[in-house]
């Protein structure tokens, strides 16, 4: 993977904040930044070379850079760090808490060093799962047992208050089991107060027979 092109510091100019201690024979490019937290140092040897826009932010310890190192542009060196004379590190390198040995190699765009910071990509969240729909009617009126009674016939009625006959067998068989599927009913949601409203409105008494026929007077 190609790294992005590095651009231009805002300043050219060298920022050195904290006990910072610099070899005169040691180059720093434009823009770099050499800053240590209180409590914190950095050192920097003879023949050290610092790329463009570098920062150096020693916190929690001492950044102690090595005669002859090599350190190129773009490279984030961040709280104790130690690296060993005659050591290269590439560009668009970090390096944290860690130790870095003499010659070493370090390739651009590395990550060195407290693996507990170490970036990590958003795991894939799992799609939402879609909601089960009822197939039961909101609007449906739970039935109740007045309604009942009051619906069903008078034998119906007798038959469901009659205790049962003592013939019958105190187990009663299980009912068998239909193989075939059943038809799934579609639900029409409000029906039920619909049907109720328009029986109200529409309700038709029954005509009584009688002798007479209003329309044709009376018979002969």
């Amino acid at each position: 993977m190609p790294l992005p092109p590095l651009a231009l510091p805002p300043s050219p100019a060298v920022r050195i904040v904290g006990d910072v201690v610099v070899d005169s024979q040691a180059v720093l490019a434009p823009g770099v930044l050499l800053w240590a937290e209180a409590g914190a140092s950095i050192r920097i040897a003879a023949g050290v070379c610092i790329g463009m826009g570098s920062v150096i932010h020693a916190h929690g310890g001492t950044i102690e850079i090595g005669e002859g190192v090599n350190i190129g542009a773009g490279v984030l060196l961040i709280g104790a760090v130690t690296v060993e004379p005659h050591a290269c590190i590439g560009a668009s390198t970090t390096v944290m808490q860690t130790t870095i040995p003499a010659g070493a190699v370090v390739a651009a765009g590395s990550l060195l060093g407290d693996s507990s910071r170490r970036w990590q990509p958003p795991t894939e969240t799992s799609p939402p799962q879609e909601s089960a729909v009822s197939s039961e009617d909101p609007w449906q009126e739970p039935s109740t047992t007045a309604d009942t009674a009051e619906n069903s016939t008078p034998e119906q009625q007798e038959s469901t208050a009659s205790p049962s006959s003592p013939q019958e067998s105190p187990t009663a068989a299980p009912p068998e089991t239909s193989t075939s599927p059943t038809a799934k009913t579609s639900v029409v949601y409000g029906q039920a107060y619909v049907s109720k409203m328009f029986a109200k409105m529409f309700r038709v008494e029954p005509i009584q027979p009688t002798g007479e026929n209003p329309a044709l007077g009376s018979s002969q």
